[in-house]
């Protein structure tokens, strides 16, 4: 039963009280007298005990550590702010448009590319990829494992942590930018994580020859795109294929047509916003499956009578068999088996009907592997937004923020504008507002879920200010939302 994966996730409170850095107690305030001691009026020298002071109690904010703000560009940057930021993903697809796993980053109010970066100093590198491995450290990251892959974005600076070696190592991609002026140097590091049993993929790659010892130890190359047109593309595919065998990966595929040249040119494997964004088709038509789910459940928000969605269902025998395939699956655990339609709407209830039908109506018709995977973000898109609003929304108002985020891709799978996409289904007002205007109570959090997915990092801290989480709360449901999504089954044939 839906009840079972419905169920909101409880979270201790977190405590408020700040940890002092390390060392920071009993630190002795060094005088002058230190230096140069006092001397009386005949030149003889003052023996004083200078004064020690205790500086266990001076706030956090007032300590200097061993890590100072370094400018950047003509701006300092907030060492306080880089400790807190939010845990961004972006899904990582095969051919076939079928998930394989997911890049985690860290976002926040300034650009963490990989490109600004490179201006960075060591030291302000080196902190901001151990703050990323504490981040997937203290999430758990193991518990999203499995048949998934998650690549981890590091410059060279980490590849000494000791933090790596805490992390689990089957499923997590190491993903170091290399250039050729380093390649020697890189190459002892990153064979000594290969040989720890990191997979190592190679970003920004440009190939060269003093490339092809880095090629023969990684499992995957990163290439992005936009820096190369088709032609040179296809010449680096070449290269890089000749003396060695890595998976090919292309990062910023943002448009529909460079996934098809990518995938054209052996790519195995695709990053980018084109996912996420509808197809540019002629005729843009809802298939006779897909309005009938739409037809169901627009009766089923108004409550209609039993047995007028029960003669819904059987005029569509394949729903029909969905729905008892799926209540009677194993994971629902009804001792007796239900055999009726009506038995079933039932057991369900209008509010657990209503999200199961969501859910088939992104499977309706033919369910391929992309509108699988469409799915699949939508309910960790959806599952993320109810986690973040119903901390500041109480029920009635609460229950409708897993429908606008399922809901908010629906132009992707049907590849058309959102508001044609809606305009089948009869939706209350808040909700067709927060979808199609950004307006309302629930579109903050609706926001908020897809900026931890996008590349506007500069949004981010913003739409958690103004829904009143900070990076923790964020951190903890994204996490959440990854792994409940990964748990859900639905019956697609």
């Amino acid at each position: 039963m839906f009840k079972k994966y419905f169920n909101r996730f409880k979270r201790s409170k977190r405590s408020g009280k700040e940890s002092r850095p390390p060392g920071a107690e009993g630190k002795r305030a060094y005088l002058l007298t230190d230096i140069v001691p006092p001397v009386d009026t005949s030149g003889r020298p003052i023996i004083t005990e200078a004064p020690v002071i205790d500086t266990g109690n001076i706030p956090v904010e007032n300590v200097v550590t061993s890590i100072l703000d370094i400018p950047t560009d003509g701006e300092t940057t907030d060492m306080v702010g880089l400790r807190q930021r939010f845990i961004g993903r972006q899904p990582v697809f095969d051919r076939f448009q079928k998930i394989i796993g997911y890049e985690l980053m860290l976002r926040g109010n300034t650009d963490t590319d990989g490109y600004s970066r490179r201006k960075w100093d060591e030291s302000l590198q080196r902190l901001y990829d151990e703050t990323l491995l504490k981040c997937i450290l203290g999430l758990r990251i193991e518990r999203l494992l499995g048949d998934r892959q998650v690549f981890i974005p590091l410059t060279s600076a980490a590849l000494e942590s000791p933090l790596l070696s805490k992390l689990p190592r089957n499923g997590i991609v190491v993903v170091v930018p290399v250039v050729a002026e380093r390649a020697e140097s890189l190459f002892k590091p990153l064979q000594r994580l290969a040989a720890a049993g990191f997979q190592l993929a190679l970003d920004d790659f440009v190939y060269s020859p003093e490339m092809a010892p880095l090629l023969k130890i990684a499992h995957y190359v990163r290439i992005h795109v936009g820096r190369f047109d088709a032609i040179e593309l296809g010449k680096q595919v070449v290269a890089i294929m000749k003396g060695a065998e890595p998976r090919m990966l292309a990062i910023g595929v943002n448009a529909e047509e460079d996934f098809e040249v990518c995938r054209k040119l052996s790519f195995h494997y695709f990053q980018g916003l084109f996912f996420s964004r509808p197809k540019l088709v002629s005729v843009q038509r809802i298939g006779n499956d897909r309005l009938q789910v739409m037809e169901l459940l627009n009766k089923v928000k108004v409550q209609a009578e039993l047995p007028e969605l029960e003669e819904g269902f059987k005029r569509n025998p394949m729903l029909s068999y969905k729905l008892l395939r799926y209540i009677n699956s194993a994971a629902n655990g009804f001792e007796q088996e239900i055999r009726s339609i009506g038995h079933a709407l039932i057991v369900l209830g209008y509010e657990q009907l209503y999200r199961w039908l969501t859910l088939l109506l992104f499977t309706s018709g033919h369910a391929d592997q992309r509108s699988r995977s469409i799915l699949k973000n939508a309910l960790v898109r959806a599952r993320l937004t109810e986690l973040l609003g119903q901390r500041e929304l109480a029920p009635p108002a609460s229950d409708s923020l897993f429908i606008v985020g399922i809901f908010s891709l629906l132009d992707v799978l049907l590849d058309m504008p959102i508001d044609k996409a809606l305009a089948n289904l009869h939706l209350p007002q808040p909700i067709f507002d927060a979808l199609v205007k950004g307006h309302g109570a629930y579109a903050p959090f609706l926001k908020l879920a897809v900026a931890c997915e996008d590349e506007n990092p500069q949004k981010i801290e913003k739409l958690a200010e103004m829904c009143g989480v900070d990076a923790d709360v964020v951190n903890d449901a994204h996490l959440q939302a990854l792994l409940w999504a990964e748990q859900i089954e639905v019956v697609s044939s």
